[in-house]
């Protein structure tokens, strides 16, 4: 459910608004696409770092990683320059990346073959059919309340809801396991 509203309350208004902002007032789609650069930069940066890592409890790495997806809803939320938008796009693709990475390695481990179609259905159907919502209301929002809202509303609910799901046993609990081979 996390990621469900997340892509509702944070990616949607990231994705969607953060362009029409920096068309705005960060200089248009050159400084966006360095944006965009950075972002992808942080991603491969920390894809690299985690080659060959075995975090005792991935799923809290995974669940750390969520966190950086606030990131770059802050600066936009307060007018910041380019320059600490990329700073912060850069941490969301090292957030994004290690929470893929670890969050997915943890489900094949923990969950068994023939299942593990039906579990990741039940992952990613509400967090794209009710993601999407987000990108038919979003530009009304935007257009209604300000910049400073919509991405603040999508910071402030990516970081409870991180720290929520911290909270659950159940992600605390998961051990990395080798499989025989």
């Amino acid at each position: 459910m996390q990621f469900a509203f997340f892509n509702l309350i944070t990616w949607a208004s990231w994705m969607l608004l953060g362009p029409v902002t920096a068309h705005a007032y960060l200089g248009g789609p050159a400084v966006w696409g360095a944006i965009m650069a950075a972002q992808g930069a942080g991603a491969i940066a920390a894809g690299m770092l985690a080659l060959g890592r075995r975090p005792r409890r991935p799923m809290v790495v995974a669940t750390i990683g969520t966190f950086c997806y606030a990131l770059p809803d802050l600066p936009m939320a307060l007018h910041a320059p380019a320059g600490w938008v990329a700073a912060a796009a850069f941490c969301c693709g090292a957030g994004s990346a290690t929470s893929g990475i670890f969050g997915g390695t943890a489900v094949q481990q923990q969950v068994p073959p023939e299942l593990l179609a039906r579990v990741n259905a039940l992952s990613l159907v509400p967090a794209f059919g009710i993601g999407v919502i987000g990108y038919a209301i979003d530009g009304p929002l935007y257009a209604a309340f300000g910049p400073a809202l919509v991405f603040g509303a999508g910071a402030a609910y990516c970081l409870l809801s991180s720290a929520a799901v911290l909270t659950l046993r159940s992600i605390r609990d998961v051990i990395w396991t080798e499989k025989p081979g």
